[in-house]
């Protein structure tokens, strides 16, 4: 990878399509979570000597004593795999760093999807390797391009069973209709969920937060599962005009069965309807053990058939080393402590509770 060229851009710039996360709608979804999002064009030369210029989404938050952590979520786009990326992300990060925020210590990158066998190994001067990635490592996604009745037809007989049942019990799955009571009833079952299953819960007002934003380049479903007025699971799923993204939900087990299998087939039905041609149930364990803690999870996505895709672990490019490893250990801390506490902790991001 040659030299890069980079300047800031406006936030309208980012393309979703085949990426939600890297979006205008991300962008200020993390606003009231205190991060600052910015875009940076940048134009690199490609393998056959010909330019190519990208748009990335960097958000940004203060850490202490001043410092800044820049992330990128699910970035650069996928063509960093065209060309070794251990490189083009050192080459990138050097020509980022006097744009970004003054005391920005490091940026942390989450990789995109890699579909084609293991991912590569992304190491270097300048770069560590984060022991927990920030995003899951491995996906399970589904081509829905086929149409709705061939991708059910792969579904395996764990996801048929228990959508049979979810049926034959009466239970029923329609969007929610933005009535606040139906909202809090599910926002109970989640609660309930994360106690159940060991996640940290996110607040009320951040879901309704995505939920209610106006919408631009993205647009969000909450689908809830019903047994007569009772609300027992519910699925939040975002869109970009190509892929379709299950974030996270949490469901309760009626008569020996549970919902999120009838809520999942709801969900990829209408992402088919709206011209997705991906839909992505994000976040399995990734290669070679890590995130096992996320097996559970693999066994119910991995019932609706589809693919799996895997990523690097998440990865630091460093501008200030001894910031970077105070925050560093620091994090190692609290995911150990975490994890003694929760021994089968699943991300609140990617959680749905555990499946039979």
């Amino acid at each position: 990878m040659g030299k890069v060229e980079v300047s800031r851009v406006g936030l309208d710039k980012l393309d979703p399509t085949w990426n939600p996360f890297q979006s205008q709608f991300w962008a200020l979804a993390k606003r009231p979570s205190g991060w600052r999002a910015f875009a940076f064009s940048y134009t690199a030369e490609g393998a056959d000597g010909s330019p190519t210029t990208s748009v990335m989404l960097v958000l940004v938050r203060r850490l202490f004593l001043g410092m800044r952590l820049a992330y990128v979520p699910f970035g650069p786009p996928v063509d960093i795999y065209a060309d070794e990326p251990s490189t083009q992300l050192q080459v990138l990060s050097a020509a980022l760093k006097p744009l970004m925020p003054k005391g920005t210590a490091f940026i942390r990158y989450d990789l995109p999807w890699f579909d084609d066998g293991p991912p590569p190994t992304v190491t270097g001067k300048g770069l560590k390797t984060c022991r927990e990635s920030v995003q899951p490592e491995g996906t399970s996604r589904i081509d829905l391009t086929v149409g709705f009745e061939q991708v059910r037809s792969q579904y395996r007989e764990r996801a048929r069973r228990n959508i049979r049942k979810a049926r034959a019990h009466g239970i029923t799955v329609k969007r929610w209709d933005g009535s606040s009571a139906t909202f809090e009833q599910w926002y109970q079952v989640y609660l309930e969920t994360a106690r159940r299953d060991g996640f940290t819960s996110r607040p009320s007002s951040y879901i309704l937060h995505l939920l209610q934003m106006e919408k631009k380049d993205i647009t969000t479903h909450l689908y809830l599962s019903h047994l007569g007025n009772k609300v027992n699971g519910g699925a939040l799923v975002i869109s970009s005009e190509s892929v379709a993204v299950y974030l996270f939900g949490a469901s309760l087990r009626v008569e020996g069965c549970s919902p999120s299998y009838l809520l999942q087939d709801v969900a990829i039905g209408e992402s088919c309807e709206r011209g997705c041609a991906i839909y992505d149930l994000y976040g399995i364990s990734g290669p070679e053990g890590r995130g096992a803690h996320l097996d559970g999870l693999r066994l119910f996505k991995r019932a609706f058939g589809g693919y799996v895709g895997y990523r690097p672990p998440s990865v630091d490019f460093v501008y200030r080393r001894f910031i970077r490893f105070i925050y560093a250990t620091i994090e190692d801390i609290r995911f150990k402590l975490h994890r003694r506490r929760h021994p089968k902790r699943m991300s609140q991001q990617y959680s749905v509770g555990h499946e039979d």
